[in-house]
């Protein structure tokens, strides 16, 4: 799963980490080093590279050596090297359409991008959204196939405020890289309801999970690609659907609850070492860690964490140890949830406000920040 998640309310005694603009060099800070049996300290980050772009979605490569981001207009996705900070490769969107989402293959061999195509403002219209994939040694397309053309809601009356109808795109690779799974979403409720699943070298759509609503949030993969999880939201109820790839049927519907109570869940790993999934869960005062077994969706155990509940969370970590969270207000940290160590985003490394997105590398070592909308800061 892409661990870049945009900006939500949480609570627990999280973390937040950002990046420098500053030289690589070590940062100071006061707070003791985690324990051994904690994933990755990040007591004293240091800047690995600054790239002179922005952008809204980013992506490590499995090896961490690269970083593919959708650009700061949308109009190309571009693959930059994390040991040059030079620009390798750019995948441009075709006239009219513009990046919604983005993701790399773990075997290096293919880029994708969920594109959309935009259209004049106040004009009743169909949106396109197309799937396309990149051969990564040859920057050339593998193939493209049309998601779907969907109406836009209907232009504002004038003097009636009303919400953009803003498609919400995920794509991402299977840990095989075997398969692609898609999802596209909006608030208006008029895309496809399902995951899509893709088979990667022929582009051929193999199967579209059984979903009952038409919202769909976060998305990830199985460390054994067996299973995709991803979460649903319909009337206010957020649950977390598995779905067995292999038997083409939903292996478990699960909520987050407290005391009884719904929690809207904002993230999902799938632990990379036990056959669990974690979701990160919140009731907009407090914050809950859930873990159940994949393969019976038993319930396996909860952590209630404790924070100011301005701050926001930006990321998880892949193994769901490490999470970055923070506001304007109370300052930004990095946390470790097993060792509850948390450390503050160092001085040194100033911005006139709060990072936009922040990225875990696949290995939960590095991290790329997208600091004031100019420069994207990698950290390790």
């Amino acid at each position: 799963m892409k661990s870049t998640i945009a900006l939500a309310w949480v609570s627990g005694v999280v973390s937040c980490a950002i990046a420098s603009s500053a030289p690589a060099q070590q940062i100071p800070n006061a707070v003791p080093r985690a324990t051994p049996n904690s994933t990755k300290s990040w007591e004293r980050p240091t800047l690995r590279v600054s790239l002179p772009t922005s952008a809204t979605q980013l992506e490590f490569s499995a090896d961490g050596e690269t970083l593919l981001t959708d650009g700061a207009t949308k109009q190309s996705a571009e693959l930059w090297s994390l040991k040059t900070g030079q620009r390798i490769s750019t995948f441009p969107a075709k006239a009219g359409f513009a990046f919604c989402d983005i993701a790399l293959s773990p075997d290096g061999q293919f880029a994708a991008g969920l594109l959309e195509s935009r259209a004049a403002p106040k004009v009743q219209a169909k949106r396109q959204i197309e799937l396309n994939v990149w051969d990564l040694k040859t920057g050339k397309s593998q193939w493209t196939r049309p998601i779907q053309d969907h109406p836009l809601q209907t232009p504002p009356v004038p003097g009636q405020m009303q919400p953009p109808d803003i498609a919400v795109c995920q794509v991402e690779f299977s840990p095989n890289s075997r398969v692609l799974a898609t999802s596209i979403s909006s608030r208006s409720n008029k895309l496809q309801s399902g995951v899509r699943i893709w088979n990667v070298p022929q582009g051929t759509l193999q199967q579209v999970t059984g979903s009952p609503v038409t919202y769909i949030d976060r998305l990830a993969f199985s460390p054994d690609s067996a299973v995709v999880g991803f979460t649903t939201l319909a009337n206010s109820n957020s649950q977390l659907h598995l779905w067995n790839l292999k038997t083409r049927k939903l292996q478990a519907k699960l909520q987050a609850r407290y005391e009884g109570n719904l929690l809207s869940i904002v993230d999902i790993v799938f632990s990379p070492n036990q056959p669990d999934v974690i979701a990160f869960a919140n009731d907009g005062i407090f914050s809950y860690l859930h873990h159940w077994q994949t393969k019976t969706g038993k319930f396996q155990r909860l952590s209630r964490l404790s924070i100011d509940r301005t701050a926001n969370l930006l990321a998880l970590s892949p193994d769901g140890q490490t999470y970055v969270y923070g506001s304007d207000v109370i300052g930004y940290y990095i946390s470790n949830f097993q060792t509850h160590q948390s450390w503050e985003f160092p001085p040194a490394l100033k911005y006139k406000s709060g990072p936009t997105r922040v990225v875990f590398s696949r290995d939960g070592q590095q991290m790329a920040i997208v600091i004031d909308n100019q420069t994207i800061q990698v950290i390790r």
